[in-house]
């Protein structure tokens, strides 16, 4: 057989956890036509791998390029292939693009991007996913559908739960999206519109998953002093419901609860003997990158930001907030603004803030929450390494990102980013696999191919065997590691070979080759 491309002599892991083969590789049509010995075969591109790793592209189960609204920007998810992703999945923490029930539905992404930047021309789950078809994406991209986004379509701007028939109508909305191709259902309990949501009517609407393998993402009511509250909510959703769940960035915010996480993975182990269906992903950094406005009391946010904006006008209510902050264990000096429409602040911490403008931390907190209507982007050092490694090894974990699409010309905008967007998987290969030596390279390999395709049902992806789909990954072990810094994101990761997407060559001799070979996916 003449092969399109033929990857030869190569280190082959291929996905499933396996111990690594020599071999070569066939690609023909798009797929993976032959793994073997295939020496003196045709091929229009030859690839040598001799002392290279041939992987699975990998899978970005955690991505919010769209929420975000860089997908529309950076099509070419250029700080995505340049980690070797091929694959993403949307539509996380409670926020989608689609189904939009009412104008009001997309104000769920407010928080992280201004929905009037786009053009809308979608409502229903189809109709944006053959949106984002015409966009041409260079990774293969699907979604999940977002609590927020169906809820603020529902009921507005309204906090309250919901009602017998507006939970009818959310089923529905749900089914049709299922039925359209979503990979399930997405909650962001820490946010204001969800919060409210009670256990029982998540449970409730939840159930409508069970029996269809699509998945139940959930984002922690808290991920702080409550984490152990949160995770024993998200085992009684899994025990009720019958439902596959994926909790989306397991952390532990703060020092006062790093001592909590041993417990929390004990406790998802002892779920997972006794029948549920629980996995979590991790960003590999000890780093949060979040909004500044979660760090105000959660009471304070309840209602969404038109509540918060007035609780922080009202001066008894800013009193108290002050009040509370100043209980809380923070770490000003760690708190550094990453993107803000106020340029002059951005890359200052909030201590640096308060210093120049002579108040408190806690009232430059509230103040900058304010002045940047929510928006402000940052990253704090409050996680324990030793948390992130204990999660990482822990059997239940994938690795994911929690970053979205970007480019070098990014460096233009005034704006930071957290580096996960730029080196998310080369940081989690090198630090875990090249330089501590903690997990073996097919095992991490797994954590980022097959297991969250199988997690999904990311059909014919995730591993190197005949007739899957061709996303490829050629790499140098020891070279593959990030360049993107907390000072300078804007960097690409070395050491990769060749990305392929679908047969074609989207990164060939550690450059992109512009190639937009992407395909939309649906849940069969």
């Amino acid at each position: 057989m003449a092969y399109d491309i033929l990857i030869t002599s190569g280190t082959i892991l291929d996905g499933t956890g396996r111990e690594p083969e020599v071999g070569d590789v066939g690609i023909k049509d798009g797929t993976i036509a032959a793994i073997g010995k295939l020496g003196g075969s045709d091929a229009a591109l030859n690839i040598n791998a001799l002392d290279k790793f041939v992987t699975p592209g990998f899978v970005d189960v955690t991505n919010h390029s769209d929420t975000h609204l860089t997908l529309f920007k950076y099509p070419g998810f250029d700080s995505f292939i340049s980690q070797g992703v091929t694959t993403a999945l949307g539509g996380n923490c409670g926020g989608s693009l689609a189904p939009l029930a009412s104008h009001e539905a997309l104000q769920a992404i407010r928080k992280w991007a201004d929905p009037s930047q786009i053009n809308v021309n979608w409502t229903t789950f189809e109709e944006f996913l053959r949106q984002i078809h015409d966009f041409h994406l260079a990774v293969n991209f699907g979604s999940s559908v977002g609590y927020g986004t169906l809820r603020r379509g529902l009921i507005d701007d309204e906090i309250r739960p919901l009602t017998y028939d507006e939970r009818e109508k959310m089923r529905y909305l749900i089914t049709e999206s299922m039925r359209q191709g979503s990979f399930g259902l997405s909650l962001g309990l820490s946010y204001g519109h969800e919060r409210i949501s009670t256990t029982e009517e998540i449970i409730d609407i939840a159930k409508i998953l069970h029996g269809s393998d699509a998945v139940l993402k959930i984002h922690l009511r808290s991920e702080g002093v409550g984490l152990l509250g949160g995770v024993n909510e998200v085992i009684r959703i899994a025990r009720e419901t019958g439902v596959s769940v994926e909790i989306s960035h397991l952390k532990a915010i703060g020092r006062k609860s790093w001592h909590s996480f041993k417990t929390a993975l004990e406790l998802i182990t002892r779920a997972n003997e006794s029948g549920a269906d629980i996995n979590f992903d991790v960003s590999p950094y000890a780093t949060t990158g979040s909004l500044l406005y979660t760090l105000l009391p959660s009471w304070s946010r309840a209602g969404g930001m038109a509540a918060l904006f007035k609780n922080i006008d009202d001066p008894n209510m800013r009193q108290k907030m002050v009040e509370e902050l100043k209980s809380y264990t923070l770490h000003y000096d760690r708190v550094r603004i990453t993107s803000a429409k106020i340029k002059t602040i951005v890359g200052k911490t909030i201590a640096e803030l308060a210093r120049e403008a002579g108040v408190s931390p806690e009232e430059t907190l509230i103040n900058t929450a304010r002045a940047t209507e929510g928006r402000a982007s940052i990253i704090g050092h409050t996680i324990s390494p030793k948390n992130v490694t204990a999660a990482i090894m822990d059997s239940h974990a994938l690795v994911a990102s929690d970053g979205q699409t970007s480019s070098i010309d990014e460096r233009e905008s005034g704006d930071l980013e957290h580096p996960r967007s730029f080196g998310a998987f080369p940081h989690f290969w090198h630090r875990f696999v090249t330089d501590s030596q903690k997990l073996k390279p097919e095992i991490a390999i797994q954590k980022i191919t097959s297991g969250p395709a199988k997690k999904f049902g990311i059909d014919k992806r995730g591993m190197l065997k005949a007739g899957n789909h061709a996303d490829i990954v050629v790499f140098d072990p020891q070279a593959f590691r990030d360049q993107s810094t907390y000072r300078d994101p804007f960097a690409y990761s070395t050491g990769l070979d060749a990305v392929i997407v679908n047969g074609k060559l989207a990164l060939r001799d550690g450059t992109l080759t512009g190639e937009r070979a992407g395909q939309v996916l649906r849940r069969k």
